[in-house]
């Protein structure tokens, strides 16, 4: 190849040649005698050179050679376009009031800096006091639920504990003094009615089948008793029966009032999360849920709506003043944080090659202005489709 060197080392022979060089020269090392001459591959190349030229020590110390290894290296072809700075549109937002009201208090000012969750603005909304009032109510009335629940299932509990007692033939005197406490409602007397008619009956039957072995009553009288004790059996056989089934319904039919204040009470906070501007729930954090499920916010207070900043930043602007009227999705002020930027380019064709940037790879930013150092942005996005009007394509880097 023309205008590429070659070196080549040999006992003590040092010969580097190159078209630029003119010709190519040879230096033995002193007191090395004619050891290197005298080799054959050596004098056969020799026999190859023209113009060879032996230069003492000196002259080579002179000449100031240097001698590196041959590397390959990457070329990496730079695209200069001109690019713009831009805010961070996912840290750049407009603060809207979700609901209509009144402002009732402005606690910042444009240019002012702000933290996350900081309140910027607070406002009156009728309708949003209407929505908690609705919700503490769902509130209440899933407590009295759930009692009602708990009153029910504590009473199925009792009767059938109070059914297996009948069932050993406790004294009424035993089942009266075991259950003083425990919670039976309308079937506590009902079946202890119908209980102690049994008992009766039987006592009776018993008496009956004694005088009957005796010769005192006749069989018609003890077939009489017989059938009435029977009686009293299948009552009080009913009673159980129907009481059991009565307290089963009544703990399903609580359980199910309990279920449906549930609903109502989450649908209540869902409507005053969206009048607050809150999707769901969590979506603005802890405090800021607090405003929608909050059971301890004061009367006077439940109208009360507070704007908070969703992150660090200035606020740029504000649109209304103290007392003015605004209307649901008007915006309020103008928040961003610009300790970060986005650079902003258009690719056209020529500069299309950087298409192939991905995101996290790393552009190097260049600007004029004075006292602006040049730095390094990492590529958010390359955009995929092409503007009609510029015939560019979007590249945006942080």
């Amino acid at each position: 190849m023309k205008n590429v060197g070659w070196f080549k080392v040999a006992a003590g022979l040092l010969v580097v040649g190159g078209a630029a060089a003119g010709g190519w020269w040879k230096w033995s090392q002193p007191g090395s005698g004619d050891a290197a001459t005298t080799n054959e591959p050596e004098a056969a190349e020799e026999t190859v050179l023209t113009d060879v030229i032996d230069l003492p020590a000196e002259k080579v110390a002179a000449a100031q050679l240097q001698f590196a290894s041959a590397t390959s290296t990457e070329l990496i072809h730079e695209h200069v376009v001109p690019g713009r700075l831009q805010y961070d549109d996912r840290q750049h937002i407009v603060l809207r009031s979700a609901t209509n009201g009144i402002i009732t208090r402005l606690l910042v000012k444009p240019g002012q800096s702000v933290k996350a969750g900081d309140v910027v603005v607070e406002l009156s909304s009728p309708e949003v006091g209407n929505a908690r009032a609705d919700a503490l109510l769902r509130q209440s009335e899933l407590r009295l639920a759930i009692e009602s629940r708990d009153w029910e299932k504590a009473t199925c509990d009792g009767l059938q504990k109070l059914s297996e007692s009948i069932r050993r033939r406790d004294a009424v005197s035993k089942i009266r003094k075991d259950f003083e406490n425990v919670t039976l409602g309308k079937s506590r007397e009902t079946l202890l009615s119908a209980y102690s008619d049994l008992l009766l009956a039987e006592i009776q039957l018993e008496s009956a089948e004694e005088n009957q072995r005796n010769g005192v009553i006749s069989n018609r009288t003890l077939g009489e008793r017989s059938s009435n004790r029977d009686q009293f059996e299948a009552v009080l056989t009913a009673s159980l029966e129907e009481q059991a089934f009565l307290a089963n319904q009544s703990c399903r039919r609580a359980e199910a009032n309990v279920k449906d204040a549930e609903r109502r009470l989450r649908i209540s906070r869902q409507n005053v999360r969206t009048l607050l501007g809150y999707a769901t729930t969590g979506q603005a954090g802890d405090n800021a849920d607090r405003q929608a499920e909050d059971s301890d916010i004061p009367e006077d207070q439940l109208s009360l709506v507070q704007l908070k900043a969703p992150f660090a930043g200035t606020i740029e602007r504000y649109n209304f003043s103290q007392n003015e009227r605004v209307e649901a999705g008007e915006p309020l002020m103008t928040l961003a944080d610009t300790t970060r930027l986005w650079v902003a380019a258009d690719l056209r064709q020529r500069e299309w090659r950087a298409l192939q940037l991905q995101p996290g790879d790393k552009v190097r930013v260049m600007t004029t202005l004075e006292g602006i150092e040049n730095r390094e942005a990492v590529v958010h996005f390359a955009g995929r489709e092409v503007d009609i009007a510029t015939n560019a394509v979007p590249l945006v880097a942080v």
